[in-house]
């Protein structure tokens, strides 16, 4: 009787033991994907504030060619009037 209340309990503390383990690892793996989640999401905010900053860059440097583009014009309309007006 008592030898199988001691194989009784040392199986139940046994099974604790093993049950404890498990959910260690469980919540190590759990934490460390969440660190893995948070450091992927940084990146990926830091690749999306970048993209934004290019493309709005690229917005303004194409408003300004073009504004460029747009004096050229006439500034050259301006020195062909004078030439007309000259010649």
């Amino acid at each position: 009787m008592y030898k199988k209340l001691i194989i009784l309990l040392t199986s139940t503390a046994f099974c604790g033991l093993v049950s404890m383990l498990i959910n260690f690892y469980q919540w190590h793996v759990k934490t460390r994907n969440t660190a893995n989640d948070k450091e992927r999401r940084r990146l990926y905010n830091e690749v999306k504030y970048y993209r934004t900053k290019f493309l709005n860059d690229e917005n303004e440097i194409d408003h300004l060619k073009e504004k460029i583009r747009k004096l050229k014009a006439a500034q050259f309309t301006t020195v062909k009037e004078r030439s007309d007006i000259d010649g």
